[in-house]
C-alpha cells in the first residue's frame, strides 16, 4: 500500500546505524526477552478481496498494475518490478485477501509464505523493514493472526511470534517523533495495535497515543495549500480506515475521534483525484492505482462524513462527462514542481495526463526529465518551477468562480518570479455541456523569456493534423477532440512517454505550445473541443 506522509523513503540511513540494525548485537537485542503472543482478536475493518484471494493462492501476485505469476513460491525481489510493487509484497497486507478466499489451504498457504519470507527477512533489511512496510506488515500479522495460527504447529508458532516480536521492538525504536519523516501514519498504527493486541504492549500503547496528533497532522487539509500525491492518499486512507475501526473495537474511542477527521479529508482528496475511469490523476510522480480497490476504501468510510472538495490545492471540475483535475496548490514533500498543471478525461477515456512515476526509470537509462516536463502544464526556460511557502505573499492561489455556462477555476503561481520575473495564471473554464474545455495562460512581468506549454497524451491517444497550422484532431476509441490555440506561439508535435501503474513505460506524444513572453503581459488561450458527432 502506498502511505500518506512527506519525506524521501529511499533517503539512506546513517552509514554507523545501518551497521548497527545489521550486527549480531541488534539481533540479540530485538530478542533479548521471551516472544510475546497475541491476546486479542479484532476484526479488519478492510474486507478483503476473495478473487485477489484466489489468485494469490495459484501463486499470481498482482499489486500497483502489475503482475508476478510464480506457482510454487514467490519471488520476493524480482527484477523488472517497481518500489510500489515490492512494498505491497513485502507489506503482507494481501493477507486480507488470502482470508477473504475463506479456507483452511487458504491459511496454511499464508503460513507457507510466511515461512518463505523468513527464510531470507527474519533479520533486519535495509529496504524491507523500513518503518512503514514494517509496520505495515506487523499491522497484517496482528488482525489475522487467528487465521494465520489456525491449526499451526507449536514449532511455526514459536517462529511467528519471535519474528513479530523482533520487528514490533525495532518498529518501537525507530518510530520517534525525530525520524518519523515518512508515512508516520503507518508506524503509528503499527505500535497502536501492537500495544492493544499483544502482551507486554503497554509502552508501545503509550508511545502511539504520544505520535498520534503529530502523525495525523501529514493528512490532507490539515494544510489546504497543500497538494497531497493522490495515490499516496490511498494507502494513508486504509491505514486511518483500519486505525480508526481497532481503536473503537478496543474501546479507544476519544483517539479514534480524532482520526475521524483526517479520514474524512482524506477520502475527499482521493475523490477529488478521480477522472472518469475511476482511477486517480497522477500528479507529483503517482500511480494510477486500482478502481475497485479505491472505491473499496471509499465505501469503508462513508460513516465519516462528506470533506470539504477544496481542502487541498487540488480543483476539480465534471460536467457531462467530462473531467478535469487541476493541481493549483504547493507539492509535498517529494513532489514534483509543476503548479497549474493538469489532467482531462472524456467519459471512462484517459486524454490529456501527466506522465506518471517514470523519472526513477528514466533516470536509471541516463536522462533526468524534470518535474515541469512531465506534467501538462506551462514552463519557462523549460525548467522547473520554485515554491516555497509564504504567508504573507503565497507562492499559489486557487479560486472557483461560478459561471452560467459552466464551472471554472483560476490559478496563479509565482515560482518563476525570482529567476525570471514572471507570474502565471491559468484560468481553465469547462462547459456546462462537458463539450469545450477553454484555458487562458497569462503571464505578467519584467523580463522576457521563452515558454513551453505541455499537453501530455494518454497512448492511446492518437494526434493527427488539423485544418491549419494551429490545431490538431486528438482521436481515441471512436472519440474525437479538436486542439486549436490563439497567440503568439508555435503548435507541434513531440515524443512523450507515459507509466500509470506498473514498471512498463509507454510511448505517447504530447502537444507543444511554444512562445516567448514579451514584456508587460503575454497570453495564449486554447480549446479542446468535442466533437459534434460524439
Amino acid at each position: 500500500m502506498i502511505g500518506g506522509g512527506g519525506g524521501d523513503p529511499h533517503r539512506s540511513i546513517p552509514v554507523w546505524r545501518a551497521a548497527l540494525y545489521g550486527s549480531s548485537l541488534w539481533k540479540m537485542w530485538l530478542r533479548r526477552r521471551r516472544p510475546e503472543m497475541v491476546i486479542r482478536r479484532v476484526e479488519d475493518p478492510v474486507q478483503g478481496d476473495a478473487k485477489l484471494g484466489d489468485a494469490l493462492f495459484t501463486g499470481s501476485y498482482a499489486f500497483q498494475g502489475e503482475t508476478l505469476v510464480s506457482r510454487t513460491q514467490p519471488v520476493w525481489e524480482p527484477d523488472g518490478h517497481s518500489a510500489a510493487w515490492l512494498e505491497d509484497l513485502h507489506s503482507f497486507l494481501w493477507i486480507r485477501d488470502l482470508r477473504a478466499a475463506g479456507d483452511e489451504l487458504a491459511s496454511l498457504h499464508a503460513r507457507k509464505l510466511i515461512d518463505s519470507w523468513l527464510e531470507a527477512y527474519a533479520d533486519w533489511h535495509p529496504e524491507f523493514w523500513r518503518i512503514d512496510i514494517l509496520s505495515n506488515r506487523v499491522t497484517a500479522w496482528l488482525l489475522h493472526a487467528d487465521f494465520l495460527l489456525k491449526r499451526a504447529d507449536d514449532a511455526f508458532r514459536q517462529r511467528f511470534n519471535t519474528a513479530l516480536t523482533a520487528q514490533v521492538r525495532h518498529l518501537a525504536h525507530g518510530a520517534r517523533v525525530p525520524r518519523l519523516a515518512y508515512r508516520p501514519v503507518a508506524a503509528v498504527r503499527g505500535l497502536y495495535l501492537s500495544g492493544l493486541l499483544l502482551s507486554g504492549g503497554a509502552k508501545c500503547l503509550q508511545q502511539a497515543r504520544l505520535l498520534l496528533p503529530e502523525a495525523l497532522k501529514t493528512a490532507p487539509g490539515h494544510d489546504p495549500l497543500i497538494s497531497p500525491r493522490p495515490s499516496e492518499c490511498v494507502g494513508l486512507l486504509e491505514q486511518l480506515i483500519t486505525l480508526r475501526g481497532v481503536l473503537a473495537e478496543c474501546g479507544e474511542e476519544p483517539a479514534a475521534a480524532t482520526v475521524t477527521p483526517a479520514l474524512r479529508e482524506t477520502a475527499s482528496c482521493v475523490s477529488t483525484c478521480l477522472l472518469g475511469d475511476h482511477q486517480l490523476g497522477q500528479f507529483h510522480g503517482g500511480v494510477a492505482g486500482d478502481a475497485g480497490q479505491i472505491r473499496r476504501f471509499l465505501n469503508a468510510c462513508r460513516d465519516a462524513g462528506p470533506g470539504s472538495a477544496d481542502a487541498t490545492g487540488y480543483r476539480r471540475m465534471s460536467v457531462g462527462g467530462t473531467t478535469v483535475i487541476a493541481d493549483f496548490g504547493l507539492p509535498p514533500p517529494g513532489g514534483s514542481s509543476a503548479p497549474l498543471c493538469f489532467e482531462m478525461s472524456d467519459a471512462d477515456q484517459r486524454l490529456i495526463v501527466n506522465c506518471g512515476p517514470v523519472q526513477p526509470m528514466v533516470r536509471a537509462a541516463g536522462t533526468a526529465p524534470r518535474g515541469n516536463s512531465t506534467h501538462s502544464t506551462l514552463s519557462i526556460r523549460d525548467s522547473d518551477a520554485r515554491l516555497r511557502r509564504d504567508q504573507r505573499n503565497p507562492m499559489v492561489t486557487a479560486e472557483r468562480r461560478p459561471r452560467e455556462d459552466g464551472e471554472e477555476v483560476t490559478g496563479m503561481h509565482r515560482g518563476y518570479e525570482a529567476r525570471f520575473g514572471i507570474i502565471h495564471v491559468r484560468r481553465l473554464a469547462l462547459s456546462r455541456g462537458g463539450r469545450t474545455l477553454t484555458g487562458t495562460e497569462t503571464l505578467t512581468g519584467r523580463r522576457e523569456h521563452p515558454f513551453v506549454i505541455r499537453f501530455h497524451l494518454h497512448p492511446k491517444v492518437q494526434p493527427l493534423g488539423g485544418e491549419d497550422s494551429r490545431s490538431v484532431l486528438l482521436h481515441r476509441s471512436g472519440r474525437v477532440w479538436e486542439f486549436h490555440f490563439e497567440g503568439d506561439a508555435a503548435l507541434s508535435i513531440e515524443p512523450s512517454v507515459y507509466m500509470d501503474n506498473g514498471a512498463e513505460i509507454a510511448d505517447t506524444w504530447q502537444v507543444v505550445l511554444t512562445g516567448r513572453y514579451r514584456s508587460p503581459v503575454s497570453a495564449v488561450t486554447w480549446r479542446l473541443v468535442r466533437s459534434a458527432s460524439e
